[in-house]
């Protein structure tokens, strides 16, 4: 009995080093480039607003409108979600 007293403890310290010695398998892989900073829209404000080099770049919204402000790393993209043009996803894709 006094043997077994010994023998689960050295059995549970050696598990508890083996799991701490597990190495991850999974992997990221990434394609494309890293976009220093997103856009975003202050409530109540007709205007987005995005991160560049420069600054900021601001889209202007009128009326279901989207007026770009030239910017030579992204454009605005406009789907329509509805056939009456009332609902819109707008995509900044950036170069």
């Amino acid at each position: 009995m006094k043997t077994m007293r010994c023998v689960i403890p050295v059995i549970l310290l050696s598990f508890i080093v083996h799991e701490g010695k597990a190495k991850p398998t999974a992997q990221i892989h990434f394609m494309g480039s890293v976009v220093e900073a997103g856009c975003w829209n202050d409530v109540g404000t007709l205007e987005i607003q995005c991160h560049n080099k420069e600054g900021i770049e601001r889209y202007i919204i009128v009326e279901n409108i989207v007026t770009p402000i030239s910017s030579p790393h992204a454009m605005v993209k406009q789907d329509y979600l509805d056939e009456d043009k009332q609902l819109t996803v707008l995509r900044i894709v950036y170069d």
